[in-house]
Parts: C-alpha cells; structure tokens; sequence
C-alpha cells in the first residue's frame, strides 16, 4: 500500500544509533531545540508540526495580498490515521440506522481512497490524493476492493494494471457517488475540527447530460400500454399465481405509491379514516422483531414525506380489494402479500426489508413478454397519475399528498412546527383529485377464496 512514509510499527521505539537528534530547527517564530524522534509515531508528529507551521506562514503572507485561505489548525494538533477515522465514521453510520446499502457504498469509497494515499494522517491528505482516485477509478482492473492481490500494489501498477485489461471507464454515476460518498466523511472531519478544511472543496458535482439516448424507455405510460397491461387474455393468467400480481399492479396504477411502499403493506394499514376506505403508507413494528435490540420492523420508507393515508379508489373497492383483505386476514398474517419476503441479509442477519425485489423481477418479465422496452416497470404507474392528474389541473400540492413527495416549503419551521393539517380537509383534497384520475382500464373483479389454496395453512408464507 502506498504511503509517504516506511512500513514499519509506529510504536516500536528505534535504537539509540537509528534515532533521529537535531540541535534546532527554525520556520518563522517557531524554534525548536534538542529534538529527539525514536518511532515512526514522532516522526510522523514532527513531520505534521512542520507542515502545518510552513502551511501558516504561507496562509499569512498571502493573506498580506488580501487573498482568503482557510484558517489552519493549531501548530501540534492531533491528527488520526485514515483508517481510524474511516472506522469511527463508519460506525456512527450504522448508529444513524442509515440503510446497509449506503454503508456499504460508504466502505467501498474510502477503502479505494486508502489504497491510494495510504494510512496516512488524515490532516495529510490533499487534492492530489482525490485526483489520483480519480485516476485509479478510471482504469481500475477488477474486484479492485476485494482481491487480496490487488491489495498489495502500487496505485500506478494498479493502473496500468487496468488499462492493459482494457477496463471500461466507469459511469459517470459511479464516479458521482464516490464524489457524494468522500464529500460527507472530509466534511465530517470538518466539522469536529480534525481537519481545517476538505479537501473535496474543489470537487463540484458532475453537470447532468443534456444528451437525449434513444435506448432509454418512456416511463410515462399511455392509456394504450395500460390496457395492454390488464388486457384479460394475458394479465388474468399471469396474475393468478400470486396474490400481489393481482392486486400490487392494480394498487400501483391507482395510488402511484412506489413499489415498496406497496409490495410491504400489512392487512392492518387498510383503514377507514374520516368515513373512507384508505391505505395507510405507514412504518409498524412487526410483532416478531418488537422485543429485539435491532430492527423492530421490516418496513422501509423514502422519507418522512413518504407517510401518508391515500383514499382507496373506486375502482379498487369494485374490484374486491375489501375481500382481498378480508380473505388474508381470516388466514391470520399481518401481511397483506405473504408470498413476498423481505430477504435476510447474510452478513448481519438482519432484514433487507425488500419486499419488492420478487414483485419488480416478476413484472419485469411480464412487461417484456408483452413487449416492453426495458426500463419500463412499477414505477411507470407512478409517473403516470402524477401526469394525469397535472394535466387534469390538479395542484402540485394535492398531487404530492397522494405520491408522498415532498413540499416546498418557504418557512419551514412554521409549515412543519406550527401548521397543522385538518385530517378531514386532507381527504377531501385527496378524493377530489383522484376523481379526476380514470385510467381507461376494465380490472379483473376478484373473487372471496380465490387464493385460497396461496393463503392456507400449507403455502409457504414469510414474515
């Protein structure tokens, strides 16, 4: 691994004839008298009183020329090891209950930052550490973070390693996430003062494609790919199987929830509230997992915005999804879509709380096989209420009381402390609105016991 610095333990003291004496050094005002480094440690804290003395003699002579530079930090400040901070920040994500994939992500940018500066003291690291990054990640050769061999190498080998293999470059997406994921760890070293600046100040965000690329699938979906969805001569069939390709797909269309908000429902978040039958877009313990230390459910939501209670329309209620419920809840599972679990995650055993990921492959060959470019999915029910409600005149507002978006808000405190919203009011907006949503579609009317033999006491069911 690359570092400025010898291998060596930082703690093991050095013999009297390989220690380092020096009668005085002179930077400035600063004098130092009858230093003595005997480890790595001390050199590497000398070294740091060094940098950061010239650093501030420059920072002053420039600021002569009205030119601003971040303040330094005091001569002789501690500064940890790269790997030190990285494994505090790491496990403060954890302590945030953030999502394993994001940790994950986290891990995998500053293990590639590691491999190409090295162990150094975070206070070391500058630009010319991130642009190398750069470098590797543009022509970084295979299973860069998880081959032992690989580990070993200089940054340069590693990449000529990769541009002999021809590596493809990585999408612009990737190299945006590491952007992301290495600006929040320096800003956080930022602001518990272990470093005097990041040094991702000069990295901006990657500036969006204007570039249009005929492969990339139309999401908005027509009323003809709609009636082509639930024609009966392929949606019936298909449907039968399982209980949530019958009904997920219909609550999809006609909610514009998102997949997962919709494939984790449980029998108790259908509810009536102020008179109307509604679906409750909710996190709940789940009973099983409410005594433990870790998770206590296996729902997920996008954000607080997410949290909602979206009237049942008509057309669902026509359809039976009142005997939908009826039938799960005399089963007795909580879960409104037993056949979908969740998934386990291997390394910690805790949920994956995906109960989608069956529901989305499953869709994804029905679309295909209907002749769907790929891309097209779940989510194109959401984009498409969200546009026939806009062009039906309905306010951004009320729209985003249904799909769980976000508002706007330009005194904040004020919206989210002191304005409360009437529950009542709320539903008649809601109502209002989606009567003014009428996919052109004929749904198939379920029937009570049609799962029956998906919802007895010997089907395979999960959590």
């Amino acid at each position: 691994m690359p570092s400025d610095l010898p291998h060596f333990n930082p703690e093991t003291p050095l013999s009297a004839k390989d220690s380092l004496q020096i009668s005085s050094i002179k930077l400035g005002k600063l004098e130092l008298r009858d230093v003595v480094v005997n480890s790595r440690q001390a050199g590497i804290q000398l070294y740091e009183i060094l940098q950061l003395t010239i650093q501030q003699i420059e920072n002053s002579r420039r600021r002569r020329n009205s030119t601003r530079f971040p303040d330094t930090l005091p001569i002789a400040s501690p500064s940890r090891r790269l790997s030190e901070e990285v494994a505090d920040y790491l496990a403060d994500m954890t302590r945030r209950a953030l999502q394993d994939t994001t940790i994950k992500a986290a891990a995998r940018s500053l293990k590639i930052l590691q491999m190409t500066c090295g162990d150094i003291p975070v206070s070391m690291i500058d630009h010319r550490h991130i642009h190398q990054m750069w470098n590797l990640l543009r022509s970084s050769p295979p299973n860069l973070t998880t081959d032992p061999t690989l580990q070993c190498m200089t940054v340069d080998a590693l990449i000529a390693l990769g541009k002999r293999l021809t590596v493809p470059a990585p999408a612009v997406a990737t190299l945006e996430l590491h952007r992301r994921m290495l600006t929040t760890f320096f800003q956080a070293l930022v602001n518990t003062k272990a470093i005097p600046h990041s040094p991702m100040a000069a990295f901006r965000p990657v500036k969006a494609s204007l570039l249009e690329s005929g492969k990339s699938a139309e999401r908005l979906l027509s009323t003809a790919d709609v009636q082509r969805i639930f024609n009966p001569d392929t949606f019936t069939p298909w449907a039968s199987k399982f209980p949530h390709r019958w009904w997920a797909t219909m609550i999809g269309l006609f909610t514009g929830a998102r997949v997962n908000e919709v494939a984790q429902l449980k029998v108790a978040d259908i509810i009536q509230d102020q008179g109307t039958w509604c679906i409750a877009i909710r996190m709940t313990k789940d009973a099983d997992l409410a005594k433990s230390d870790g998770q206590q459910t296996r729902q997920r939501l996008k954000g607080k915005s997410a949290i909602r209670t979206i009237p049942v329309h008509p057309a669902l209620l026509n359809a039976g999804l009142l005997d939908l419920v009826a039938d799960v809840r005399a089963c007795g599972h909580p879960r409104l879509f037993p056949q979908l679990s969740a998934g386990l995650n291997k390394s910690t055993g805790k949920t994956n709380a995906r109960y989608s990921q069956a529901l989305v492959i499953q869709l994804s060959n029905y679309f295909k096989d209907l002749g769907f470019p790929k891309g097209v999915g779940f989510h194109g029910f959401r984009h498409t209420l969200a546009t026939e409600l806009e062009a039906a005149g309905v306010n951004e507002e009320d729209i985003a009381l249904i799909t769980g978006h976000s508002i706007s808000k330009k005194v904040p405190v004020l919206h989210s402390n002191y304005i409360h919203r009437s529950p009542k009011l709320v539903r008649e907006r809601q109502i209002a609105a989606l009567a003014k949503y009428n996919p052109s579609v004929v749904l198939p009317v379920y029937q009570r016991g049609q799962f029956k033999e998906k919802l007895g006491k010997e089907a395979k069911m999960y959590p």
